[in-house]
């Protein structure tokens, strides 16, 4: 394969080793067929030198392993079979989102679902449950690939480079009648996770759900105008129920509380050292409500407990929500402020319509009706619709059920705290810039409002 590939690209031995840095020795050497097994730094220096991409590197990268040409990318679609990404972290509160995304592509037959809503609500997480479900239950290979910034969530080299060449494929950097031949009639989820602007589906999608016609595709995505563009199931994800009830005598939420099921999870294997009574649990459900019952900035919020008691962690989450998303065991600060960096994208990424409607609501702490909506932001009704309609589907408004009249199932709405916190809105619409404190001057204030000592952070 090798001396193939370097004649098609009209280079001599020489010239290949000029351009790899790999010697001519060694080229010549592996061409012959005298070294089975060469070192994984020399195979990619001679891919780069090549310029090979996509299936073309997949399959010299699996052939430099033993695999024939003809077969690398046939092996690793079989090896992907096998399963979906390992899931990390407990799955709380979705059953319902589960079953629904479960029977869309499994007993309903849809072929294109995607699951839209805020950063940390948990998409990518559902989708993980949902995809080990139906593998489960049907056999069905999973072709996973990251669409987003960041390492593909596939094990083992043949799935990794599969998972790449999708992405590759997909966002319109290969052909895809490579890889609809790879898939062919077989029956096949696959799932593009993290679609957004700067990643979009390319046009090829629709052609390869033609061509592959047992083919099902599961998207996630924080824009729902940047997702697959030709239609299907989109299920737009709600963060957690908040809790509303106070939990019970032992401080064990009840079934219908998720989030601070979650949060009291954290604060168990965390500080075992505080016991879950009713009074700590009241003070996690009002951090819960501080964070909205997001489960990655519930999660960020609980590393904090290491430092802070509940109570401290609760002044700041109603004080600071936003300082409490920065999660403390990250490595850097880059990743540590990559919550708020992906809520701020989604507001800048707002229509000037909606991101004006979004600031007249975020200026107070209420639930607003759709006459409200429209009343307070001087639209009408059908506008005020469309806006809110935008906005839910982003999550940066939450449904609030009620009942009225023996009618169930009213909707009013209100805009996360995060997002209101974040936007710092007036009533005239403005948005001065509203930067969170740093750690260090948050850990003062605490200590001077308990009136005890604090270590420096």
């Amino acid at each position: 394969m090798l001396k193939v590939t370097r004649r098609q690209a009209g280079l001599t031995q020489e010239q290949l080793a000029g351009l790899s840095t790999v010697s001519v020795r060694a080229i010549r050497d592996l061409e012959l067929g005298k070294v089975q097994q060469p070192r994984r730094e020399t195979i990619r220096l001679l891919a780069g030198a090549l310029r090979l991409s996509g299936s073309r590197r997949a399959a010299f990268e699996l052939a430099a392993g033993g695999t024939a040409a003809a077969g690398a990318l046939k092996q690793a679609y079989d090896v992907a079979q096998a399963l979906p990404p390992t899931s990390i972290g407990p799955f709380v509160g979705r059953q319902a989102e589960l079953r629904a995304v479960t029977e869309l592509l499994g007993t309903e037959r849809e072929r294109l679902v995607t699951v839209v809503g805020a950063i940390g609500v948990g998409k990518t997480r559902l989708v993980l449950e949902a995809t080990q479900l139906l593998h489960t239950r049907s056999r069905v290979p999973v072709l996973w690939a990251h669409m987003g910034v960041g390492a593909n969530a596939a094990v083992g080299v043949p799935q990794l480079l599969l998972a790449n060449w999708v992405s590759e494929v997909l966002s319109g950097s290969g052909p895809y009648h490579e890889l609809a031949h790879v898939i062919g009639a077989r029956p096949t989820l696959l799932v593009l996770d993290g679609v957004g602007a700067r990643t979009a589906v390319h046009a090829s999608l629709p052609q390869l759900l033609h061509s592959c016609p047992r083919l099902s595709v599961l998207v996630t995505t924080r824009e729902p105008g940047q997702g697959t563009g030709i239609g299907g199931r989109v299920l737009p994800l709600a963060p957690l129920a908040l809790p509303s009830a106070a939990p019970g005598p032992d401080g064990d939420p009840a079934a219908d509380q998720p989030a601070l099921a979650l949060i009291m999870s954290y604060l168990r294997h965390l500080r075992p050292d505080i016991l879950p009574t009713e009074s700590v649990a009241t003070t996690m459900a009002r951090v819960c409500r501080a964070l909205d019952g997001l489960p990655q900035a519930l999660e960020s919020a609980a590393s904090w407990l290491l430092l802070y008691a509940p109570h401290q962690l609760l002044e700041a989450a109603e004080t600071f929500p936003l300082t409490l998303t920065e999660n403390v065991s990250a490595t850097d600060s880059h990743a540590a402020g990559a919550f708020r960096r992906a809520l701020e994208q989604s507001i800048e990424g707002l229509p000037p319509q909606h991101a004006k409607l979004l600031r007249v609501l975020a200026a107070r702490d209420a639930t607003w009706s759709v006459g409200a909506v429209a009343g307070r932001a001087r639209l009408t009704q059908a506008e005020a619709l469309r806006g809110l309609h935008a906005l839910l589907l982003r999550g940066l408004v939450r449904p609030v059920r009620y009942e009225q009249a023996g009618h169930s199932g009213l909707t009013n709405f209100t805009v996360l705290n995060l997002v209101r916190h974040l936007v710092g809105a007036d009533p005239g619409g403005r948005a001065p810039a509203r930067r969170a404190p740093d750690p260090t001057v948050l850990a003062d204030v605490l200590a001077e409002r308990d009136g005890t000592s604090s270590c420096v952070i």
